[in-house]
This record gives structure tokens, C-alpha cells and sequence, in this order.
């Protein structure tokens, strides 16, 4: 309620303000406004909307001051260029300089927008070289020109000095050019800064400055067409006018982004309270921020305990520690919230934000009950990633055993075996007994048939195709070996040793599978990569009808694709084919979170 009065008060402001600025104009132009109505109307709606405005920016906060401050002035200063409609007295004087200087501040206030500060030396370059083109150039004018040369009646007051025509002549083309490079200066600095704007300034500033680049151009480029703008009292009022049609967009894209703006700020609170009402997993309290912070690069982070450290959306460490995470650059904000006695998380904004602390303040503060539920969920996530990622070193330890069983079965009974079973070979032909040569051929046999069942075992244990050639390699080999038709396509790529032995040996009893049952069926291997996931399929057009029984092959594949977090699914319709599909994570974060 409070907020809501404040808001009041502000509006209150504005309306006092821009009467005060629309009273100015139809007092001070009150004898063209007499024969021109409605150029009156649109002259003091267009100033009591940059006076408007000007009130709402100058009391909106410490960002926005500087920036309402000089559309005040600029819309006080954009009366007194109606001035030139008296006949006698300053005013007609006084009224070139209130329309420069209406320039000049509205300029340097758009060029502030909506950062509320001036953004480097090519900016203040700008303030500097509009000051002395227009205001300056408008002293020099007055000092050494007559008041008939502007079009002005004689009985004006005019500055006193030596009037010289060749300055009339030559500064009137200078000036003309002169507003024309400020007008195309002034749309680029605006472009530059447009590139630089965060999303939530964006939706604001985009309008104001298209239409202030306009307010800057057309007029400049009217009046260096027709000189005789400056020359005719009529043609000069009517130039006036142009500037306010322009200038009565300004102020309404300047109003309404007020408004907007302070909305926003008003009900984001309630836009993280509304979207985490519906559930508050993690992703949700992540785009419920995001949403009210209009930052898309918003990242979370979470402690968790277990962890002793920082822990991201999916529960795997991220952050080494509270101090790298609050410290950063200028183009990041990473703001650290306190749980209690312990932390509770680190939210990670675009810097842009640093400039709206009140609102993120209050993003933060409504959505604190649903950060503590997220911080539950995170930590839970990565006591279940730790468990996971046991299980996976568990697995990389038993096909390191297996690796190791394979290398000794080849350097040791294999070896000997094979020695033994040369020698068995030589014995054969040299025995002058025909017995001893019958059983030493036995024993030969007998070795051989030991060496080749040790050497079968030493394969499914894993094979050297897979260590040496990968999993295209290896799985083509066992194509081979069963007479199989196969059409291979395998992403290129070495992949953990754990999920190339667990995919290749589902693919071997897939395979298997086909020979045994559809030996003339054609087959089609795919392993492909999708996000962190590594996929094989097996895709056969036999007879179907399998189906996975207590301790056969593809039960045992769903138990060893489950040791790794993975997940592997038989489809096999009778007369339709089976398709045996196994899908292993390449980080057991994605499936803890």
C-alpha cells in the first residue's frame, strides 16, 4: 500500500508539472496560438508530456535522476521558444536560445536514457559540440546580425554590436549544416547504445530512441532545405510546430515507458510469486526470476552441504567457494543469499541490473521461499549424483578387472598354453611310436581347443577391437564374424571406456539375437549423440516375438545399462521386427537432476 501512494504521489508530480509547462507554452504563444488552435494543443500537450515525464524519471529513482532532471528543463526551456511570437521586448531574443537550449538538454538527456548517465567521452563530445554549434553560434548570430534579417519586427529588443551580412550569409549555411552533423551524430551514438542495452531496458529505451533520433533529423534536414526558415516569421512558427508533432511522440514513447517501467518494477514480485505458486522445481524458480528480471543469462547456484561447496541446477559443482562466486566482473552481478546460519544460493544477473538494485531486491525477496525449496532439490540432486557417479566408478573398476584378466590370460596361460602345445606338435612327428604319436596329437588337440575357449573368454571380456578401433571398428568385426547384413552408422568419436564396453556388448547381443533367430533378416545399427546422451539402436525386419526373460542377454543388458544411470527398452511385435534401443548418460548429473 505504501508503494502504491508513493506511486500516487509521483503522478501527482507529473500533472502539476506538465500543467505548469502547457500554461507556459499557450501563455507565451498566445498571439499565433489566436489564429492557430491546434498547433497550440499539440504544442502544450507535447510539452506537458516531456514535462511529465521529466517528473516521473526525476523521482524514480537514484538511475533515472539525472535523466528526469533535464527533461524538466528541457521542457521548461520549449516555452520560451514561443517567445517569438511577441513583436516587441526580449522575447523574440530570448526565444532562439530557449529553443537551443531545449536541444541541448532534451539531447543530453535521451543520450543518459535510460542508464541516467552520459556513457563515455563520445557522448560528452556530443553535450559539448551542441553547446557551442547552437548556443554559441546563436550569440554570435545576435551580436552581428539585425532582427529583420530573422524575420523579426524591428521594434524587438535586440543585442547591440556591428551587423555584418557576410555573417548572416555564411554562419546561417554553417549552423544549417552544422545541426544536420549533430542530428546524424546523435542517431548514432543512440544506435551505439541500443547494442548495449539489457532486455529489460530494451523494451523501454527502443521507442524514445527511434523517435528522438527523429525529433533530431527531420527538423534539421527541413530546415537546411529551406533556408528561409530562419528568414520568415510564419515559416518559423510552422517549423515549430513540426518540431512539436515530433516531439509529442517523444513524450508519449517517454510517458508510457515511465509507466511501464515503474509497473514492472511494481508487479515483478508478484509475476515470481504467481509462477512459483504452480510448483517450485528448480528450472521453474530459475524462470520465474528470469522472467521478472527479464535476464535470460540468469544461472543459479545452490549450496549444498554434502558437497561442502556450490552445486549448479543439476547438482554438480560448480562454484569453487562463497568469495569466487560474489566477486566479479562488471558484467556480471552475483548476488549471495544467506540461508540462516548457513549459505543458501548464489543468483548470477546480467551487471545491467547492478543500476536497478530496488527490483532485483524485491525479485529476490519474493521468491526466497521458493529458492529454499530449490536449494532442498539441488542438494538432493547431488547426494543422488554422487550415488550415481559411484556406481559409475564401481562399473570402470570391473571393466578394468576385466581389461586386466584379458591381459593376463593372453601373456600367461594362453602363452603357455601355446608353447605347450608347439612342442605337443613336434612330439607328433617325431615319435617312432604310433601311440605316442596318437596321444600327443590328442594333447595337441586338447591344447588347442583350451587355447581357442581362453580366447573367446579373453573376448567377451572386451575386445581389443574396441580398446584399439573404438566402437565402429569393434562392431563392424562382430558383423563380420556373424555373417550378418548390417548397415553401420556409428558417430565418430572415443566416448568413457565404461560406455563403450556397456553399448557394445547390448549391440553384440542384439546381433547375436538376430543370428540366432533371423539369420536372413537385414540389420540396422545406429549410435548417434544428443545432448550429453549416447544412443544405440539395433533394428531388425525378422520374425519379432522376443521378449526379455530372468538372467538372459537382454535382461542382462538392462541391468548393465541401468549400472551406468542408463536405459535400454526391447520392442518386438510378432511379424514386425525387434528394435533394442539402449541410451547411456555421458554425465550422471542429467539424470540426478
Amino acid at each position: 500500500m505504501p508503494r502504491l501512494l508513493f506511486f500516487r504521489h509521483e503522478a501527482v508530480r507529473a500533472v502539476l508539472c506538465a500543467l505548469a509547462s502547457a500554461a507556459l507554452v499557450l501563455y507565451f504563444g498566445a498571439p499565433y496560438w489566436r489564429d492557430h488552435p491546434v498547433h497550440g494543443a499539440v504544442a502544450s500537450l507535447a510539452c506537458g508530456g516531456f514535462a511529465a515525464s521529466g517528473a516521473l524519471l526525476a523521482t524514480g529513482g537514484r538511475r533515472r535522476r539525472l535523466t528526469g532532471w533535464l527533461l524538466l528543463a528541457a521542457a521548461f526551456c520549449w516555452p520560451l521558444a514561443w517567445l517569438v511570437s511577441r513583436d516587441s521586448g526580449l522575447g523574440p531574443s530570448i526565444s532562439f536560445f530557449g529553443l537551443y537550449g531545449f536541444f541541448v538538454l532534451f539531447g543530453t538527456a535521451i543520450l543518459s536514457y535510460p542508464a541516467g548517465r552520459l556513457r563515455g567521452r563520445a557522448d560528452w563530445a556530443w553535450v559539448i559540440a551542441a553547446a557551442i554549434t547552437l548556443v554559441g553560434g546563436e550569440v554570435v548570430f545576435q551580436i552581428f546580425t539585425e532582427p529583420e534579417w530573422a524575420g523579426l519586427p524591428p521594434t524587438v529588443t535586440w543585442p547591440s554590436g556591428p551587423p555584418i551580412r557576410a555573417v548572416w550569409d555564411v554562419g546561417t549555411r554553417l549552423q544549417a549544416a552544422g545541426q544536420i552533423v549533430l542530428a546524424l551524430w546523435f542517431a548514432g551514438l543512440l544506435w551505439r547504445r541500443s547494442r548495449w542495452l539489457s532486455n529489460l531496458d530494451r523494451r523501454i529505451a527502443i521507442p524514445v530512441q527511434v523517435t528522438a533520433a527523429a525529433l533530431g533529423l527531420i527538423p534539421s534536414i527541413q530546415a537546411a532545405v529551406d533556408p528561409s526558415t530562419w528568414t520568415d516569421l510564419e515559416q518559423l512558427q510552422s517549423f515549430y510546430f513540426t518540431e512539436g508533432v515530433i516531439a509529442l511522440v517523444v513524450a508519449v514513447a517517454l510517458v508510457s515507458g515511465a509507466l511501464r517501467d515503474r509497473w514492472w518494477e511494481l508487479s515483478a514480485p508478484h509475476r515470481v510469486v504467481r509462477i512459483t505458486s504452480s510448483g517450485t522445481s528448480v528450472a521453474t524458480v530459475r524462470i520465474a526470476l528470469a522472467d521478472a528480471l527479464r535476464d535470460g543469462s540468469l544461472r543459479l547456484y545452490f549450496w549444498a552441504p554434502s558437497e561442502d561447496g556450490w552445486v549448479d541446477v543439476r547438482g554438480r559443482p560448480a562454484l569453487p567457494g562463497h568469495t569466487t562466486a560474489v566477486e566479479g566482473d562488471d558484467e556480471r552481478w552475483r548476488i549471495a543469499i544467506s540461508g540462516g546460519q548457513h549459505p543458501l544460493a548464489i543468483v548470477d544477473v546480467d551487471g545491467s541490473l547492478r543500476r536497478r538494485p530496488l527490483l532485483v531486491d524485491a525479485v529476490l525477496r519474493a521468491g526466497g521461499q521458493a529458492l529454499l525449496t530449490a536449494q532442498l532439490q539441488a542438494a538432493a540432486s547431488a547426494n543422488l549424483a554422487q550415488i550415481l557417479a559411484a556406481r559409475a566408478r564401481l562399473e570402470e573398476k570391473r571393466l578394468a578387472e576385466r581389461q586386466r584378466l584379458e591381459q593376463e590370460l593372453h601373456d600367461g596361460a594362453q602363452r603357455r598354453l601355446g608353447d605347450l602345445a608347439r612342442r605337443l606338435e613336434g612330439l607328433t612327428g617325431d615319435a617312432s611310436d604310433p601311440a605316442v604319436g596318437s596321444v600327443a596329437g590328442e594333447c595337441r588337440d586338447e591344447v588347442l581347443a583350451t587355447v581357442g575357449e581362453l580366447d573367446a573368454l579373453a573376448h567377451g571380456l572386451l575386445p581389443a577391437a574396441l580398446r584399439e578401433k573404438g566402437l565402429h571398428g569393434a562392431l563392424a568385426a562382430v558383423a563380420a564374424r556373424l555373417g550378418l547384413t548390417v548397415r553401420l552408422l556409428v558417430v565418430p568419436g572415443r566416448y568413457p571406456a565404461a560406455i563403450e564396453a556397456t553399448l557394445y556388448f547390448a549391440v553384440c547381443e542384439g546381433l547375436t539375437n538376430v543370428a540366432k533367430y533371423a539369420p536372413g533378416a537385414s540389420v540396422r545399427v545406429e549410435v548417434t549423440l544428443a545432448d550429453h546422451w549416447l544412443r544405440a539402436v539395433v533394428v531388425d525386419d525378422g520374425p519379432g516375438g522376443a521378449h526379455p526373460k530372468p538372467g538372459g542377454g537382454l535382461a542382462g543388458i538392462e541391468r548393465r545399462a541401468r549400472v551406468l544411470s542408463g536405459r535400454a527398452t526391447v520392442e518386438s511385435r510378432p511379424g514386425a521386427g525387434t528394435r533394442l534401443a539402449v541410451a547411456l548418460p555421458l554425465d550422471t548429473a542429467l539424470v540426478a537432476s
